[in-house]
This record gives C-alpha cells, sequence and structure tokens, in this order.
C-alpha cells in the first residue's frame, strides 16, 4: 500500500480509478451499506446537483450489482460517477488500508451512528469490508491534492464543500 498522497503532490494513477482530471472530488467509501457511506454519498450527490462544473467520483469496493442496487436505495444522483474497485488496488494506490476495531466501533463512531440514525441512515444489507478505510480527496485542474480527509474515526465525515472550493483553486 502506498502512502497517502500529500497536499499539492500528483493525484496517484491506478486501475480502475485511472488519472483523476481536475477538478475533481474523489470519496473512496467505506462499503456499501455502511451508514457513514450513505450519509457521504448522499451529501456527494447534493454537491454534485449544486456544482456540475466538478467532477464527482465514488469509490466502491463492492461489485458492480450491489453497488447499483445500493445507490438506487440511498438516491445517488446520476452526477456521482461511480468507479468498481473490488480488488481495492485504487484503495491502496491513494494510502487507504484496513481500519482496526476501534476506528469503526469506537464510541465517536458508534455515537456516529446513532446521531445517523435519528436521522433515517442505518446500516443496510452491507457487501464489502467493514474493515475499509474511507478518505476523501480534491484534485485540482493541475491534477494535484487540493485537499483531503481521512477520517480518524469512521463516524467522521468529508466536509464536501471545502472539497469542491479546493478542486476548485
Amino acid at each position: 500500500m502506498a502512502a497517502l498522497p500529500e497536499l499539492e503532490s500528483r493525484a496517484p494513477v491506478a486501475e480502475p480509478l485511472g488519472e483523476v482530471h481536475g477538478p475533481a472530488v474523489v470519496a473512496f467509501l467505506r462499503h456499501v451499506g455502511c451508514p457513514f457511506s450513505e450519509a457521504t454519498m448522499q451529501a456527494l450527490s447534493e454537491e454534485a446537483d449544486h456544482r456540475p462544473e466538478i467532477t464527482w467520483i465514488a469509490v466502491s469496493h463492492a461489485g458492480l450489482e450491489a453497488t447499483d442496487r445500493w445507490c438506487a436505495a440511498v438516491g445517488a444522483s446520476h452526477r456521482v460517477r461511480l468507479v468498481i474497485d473490488e480488488e481495492r488496488a485504487g484503495y491502496a494506490a491513494w494510502g487507504l488500508g484496513r481500519s482496526n476495531l476501534r476506528h469503526f466501533a469506537g464510541r465517536r463512531s458508534l455515537a456516529a451512528v446513532v446521531d445517523l440514525a435519528r436521522k433515517g441512515i442505518r446500516n443496510r444489507h452491507p457487501v464489502g469490508s467493514r474493515w475499509q478505510r474511507a478518505g476523501t480527496y480534491a484534485v485540482d485542474a493541475e491534477g494535484k491534492i487540493a485537499w483531503r480527509h481521512i477520517p480518524r474515526h469512521a463516524g467522521e465525515l468529508p466536509d464536501l464543500e471545502a472539497a469542491a472550493d479546493a478542486a476548485l483553486r
């Protein structure tokens, strides 16, 4: 697995994502069915509908059928480009490996699950590894990392408005 890309460094190039042409926001999801992934996808969809000048990408390590079914269930926008990375090669190239038990089942993550449940977002037929670490990156027009969010715990969601602003700088 590669190190996390530094700010101002070139965005990694790895299949199945390939080269990311900015301005773009790339969100690597924990797994489909995860409440945190659902909240992230809903926020991506909302931002994508309001900011079409940015390429919005969601990366899933579940298969295409499971990801499509989940996207339909959570109301994902068709403006968000889906990339299926079942081998997690893209995750690894962007520095995103496995998390630990405390990361997704610690006190802060469990509190965030409760908060999302109150908003109607719950675990739905999970597909993929709960151990996969999430991460979100903004890539500018020069193909450089302009912003990144690597959650300290699974319930820490990215500020996609900040990501979009960084991608457009």
